[in-house]
């Protein structure tokens, strides 16, 4: 196997040792980074370069004690389990995995590795070296840890011997597919019974006398043969748990060996080169990447699977061993495209890695690691599988941290009041939300936590602290009583400013206005203070105010304060309560109050019954008459009757309608009528107040729909012409409109002050 490894070694360097030069445009963005363990540093990276992806990586620092390098295997040599999966169950109380990687290839199929893993002498499977420098493994090359614990990426030579009869024989390999033209020895550790092998070959069974309950590198199995298939055979050969099985296709190996007979003695001995014996383990895989610090692609990166711009999964060292590197980049994704194997040796030397090798990519691709505040191992990077979900696997590394568990150290925990300052009998808590020991180990939380105060002017309740007195303090958060954190508490007996808003209020009898306040430390921050501790209350007779700074206001015309007390200290806001307004439905704050008022106060025009002004509603030709009469002051205790049929001498407003007729300011309609519930227009009122008060002039206004020869234009060019009218916006007068109660007040008061 040596002289095979070294030819195609100089094969594939002569392929492949040429590489792209690193684009000097590269940049990468650190997202990501903190210590898993003391020893143990995770990171993850935007990288662009020709194309953009996303890097995660954990840096193991082997010289720190209680960090470890492991490798994770399912329950069965053939079996499958994701990462996380495989992280989690392997990691417990003094063996803490925080961080995993997937592993070698696999047979995607029947689950078993493609390739050899070892552990501390103990061959789990033999693998294989595969053929042709466009395969991943091509040369044997391999990861494991060393004896003296240090990371090894290198070549390695597993030898599988035959002996009979003092003639050594390689073997092809062990424990795996029997492929053309090969020999392959099947132990009891074989994941099957049987050897599953074809017809085309044959098999020679041989008992050890012993179990054999594993099988080790250095190990030697002497036997007698009890059995030969002959070739052809379809027989299925069950694998002795005493002995093994050779199976052997070809022409040359039956030259070799068809002098065997039962009741021969044949040895098998496993073997590796002195580099890897005694390793805590290894693990092959492919292809070789970074040598020395240069890239080092041990296969034809010519080739669709050295092109492949996909997910990949590496394991690299640095500092002679003392540091290894687990390293995933997402691909096949809008947030990460993948790389080829010139891209990623390049990217690896960029990291300063000096060796580095390849692992199960693709849709295996996969990174776990233990997040803050829990001892699991969870996702980091998001696989390329279907639905981003973690693919099967048959082997994981894992970086382990022995340490046990320690006393509390770190805490992640959030003040519910910042750390501002507090008001004498105002309460604040705290909320954990992990606790770490030395190794960031998670600790429990329930039951385990306490606070305590330095200076006992804060009384402590659980995780909840109430201010009892002004000054400084300390709180310690604790865990199992040891402190673990802790701030400084200032405590005030009043703010060093306060502000109360609305400043100052003009308010309706029976209005509701909410006031409220806030405070301020000396440093200009606001005040922590309970809002039950703010006290609210009035001065003068303008109202109540409830605890929460809801006032009401009482007595129209009265004056006061709104006053709000917060420890020693109180803030006043001037209220006044506004006079009783003219009718219900016309407040202090209406647009034409001052026209109203004046009108009411002088006895021009009167409200309804019910209290109400009822600006809006449209004025009737008998009230238009009434309100004229009072206006101009007209003598209504001896008029001549107008003679209208619908206005008799009974008629409630038959004096007004008789003075203003004879006045010569209103006239009836047709048919001897005065219409007296009709409605008065716009076009009526200007001639009207036009009359009423001897308007005279015209105006530069042209309304669009009052023309010359309309029968008002000269009564509304009078109401123009002084600044009785403007008109709406536009430029319409609306003669038809009927006139309402507000806005005949509105032209009326202007016409009396012009």
């Amino acid at each position: 196997m040596k002289k095979i490894a070294k030819n195609l070694l100089v094969l594939v360097v002569l392929l492949s040792m040429v590489v792209s030069p690193l684009n000097a445009y590269a940049a990468q963005t650190v997202k990501k980074d903190y210590p898993l363990s003391k020893g143990i540093q995770y990171k993850q990276y935007t990288y662009k370069d020709t194309y953009t992806n996303s890097i995660n990586h954990i840096e193991i620092d082997l010289d720190k004690p209680d960090t470890e390098v492991q490798l994770g295997m399912p329950a069965t040599v053939n079996g499958r389990e994701s990462t996380v999966a495989n992280a989690n169950r392997n990691s417990r109380e003094g063996n803490r995995v925080v961080g995993a990687i997937n592993a070698s290839f696999f047979d995607m199929s029947e689950g078993f590795p493609l390739f050899l893993l070892a552990k501390n002498n103990v061959i789990f499977n033999g693998g294989a070296v595969s053929n042709g420098s466009d395969q991943y493994m091509n040369v044997p090359t391999a990861f494991g840890i060393s004896a003296d614990g240090s990371g090894v990426i290198d070549y390695f030579d597993f030898d599988v011997t035959l002996s009979h009869k003092g003639t050594n024989y390689d073997m092809s390999g062990m424990n795996r597919a029997r492929n053309i033209y090969e020999s392959i020895v099947y132990t009891p550790q074989f994941y099957s019974k049987t050897t599953n092998t074809n017809e085309y070959g044959f098999e020679i069974v041989v008992d050890t006398g012993s179990p054999i309950t594993e099988n080790k590198f250095g190990q030697t199995l002497t036997g007698k043969v009890t059995k030969i298939t002959p070739y052809g055979s379809k027989e299925k050969i069950s694998i002795p748990p005493t002995g093994f099985v050779v199976s052997l296709q070809g022409g040359d190996w039956h030259s070799k060996l068809s002098q065997i007979a039962l009741g021969d003695e044949l040895s098998v001995n496993f073997s590796i080169d002195k580099q890897w014996q005694d390793a805590q383990f290894i693990m092959a895989s492919g292809p070789y990447l970074v040598k020395d610090n240069k890239p080092y692609i041990m296969m034809s990166t010519s080739s669709q699977r050295g092109r492949a711009v996909v997910p990949r999964t590496v394991v690299a060292t640095s500092n002679n061993g003392k540091k290894v590197h687990f390293i995933t980049v997402d691909g096949k994704q809008k947030h990460s495209a993948g790389m080829n194997m010139v891209q990623l040796a390049n990217y690896l030397v960029s990291l300063g890695v000096e060796r580095a090798i390849n692992l199960d990519g693709g849709g295996s691709t996969t990174m776990g690691i233990r997040n803050y505040g829990n001892n699991n191992v969870v996702l980091a990077n998001i696989p390329s599988n279907s639905g981003n979900t973690q693919r099967l696997v048959s082997a994981t590394l894992q970086a382990v941290s022995t340490a046990p568990t320690g006393k509390g150290r770190y805490i992640d925990y959030k003040n519910s009041t910042s750390n501002a300052t507090l008001l004498e009998g105002a309460s604040s808590s705290i909320a954990v939300k992990y606790v770490l020991d030395e190794n960031y180990n998670a600790l429990p939380l329930d039951g385990h936590l306490s606070l305590t105060s330095e200076n006992n002017t804060l009384n402590v309740n659980g995780l909840s602290y109430t201010a009892t007195k002004a000054g400084n303090d300390r709180i310690f958060i604790n865990h199992d009583g040891t402190a673990v954190q802790s701030f400084q508490v200032k405590v005030v007996d009043a703010p060093a400013a306060m502000n109360i808003a609305p400043t100052s209020k003009t308010v309706n009898s029976g209005e509701t206005v909410k006031f409220t306040m806030d405070a301020k430390d000396d440093g200009g921050k606001p005040l922590v203070y309970n809002p039950s501790q703010v006290k609210w209350s009035v001065e003068g007779n303008i109202g109540t105010i409830t605890n929460d700074g809801k006032f009401t206001a009482k007595n129209p015309g009265a004056t006061g304060n709104v006053v709000a007390t917060l420890g020693t200290k109180s803030v006043k806001a001037p209220v006044t309560v506004a006079a009783a307004g003219l009718f219900k439905d016309i407040p202090n704050n209406y647009v034409y109050y001052k026209e109203i008022e004046y009108l009411t106060k002088n006895n021009i025009i009167t409200g309804q019954a019910d209290g109400t002004f009822r600006p809006n509603d449209k004025l009737t030709r008998a009230h238009a008459a009434v309100i004229i009469s009072r206006a101009l002051g007209l003598d209504t205790s001896n008029v001549k009757n107008p003679g209208f049929k619908d206005i008799p001498a009974n008629h409630v407003y038959y004096k007004q309608i008789a003075a203003v007729v004879e006045a010569g300011i209103m006239s009836g309609k047709g048919g001897n009528t005065f219409d007296p519930n009709g409605t008065l227009t716009r076009a009526q009122m200007a001639k009207v107040v036009a009359l009423a008060y001897d308007l005279e002039g015209t105006s530069n206004i042209n309304f669009k729909d009052v023309s010359k020869d309309h029968w008002a234009y000269p009564y509304v060019q009078q109401l123009a012409a002084n600044d009785i009218t403007t008109g709406y916006g536009d430029n319409t007068f609306r003669p038809n409109e009927a006139i309402s109660r507000a806005h005949f007040g509105l032209f009326l008061y202007r016409a009396i002050h012009q």
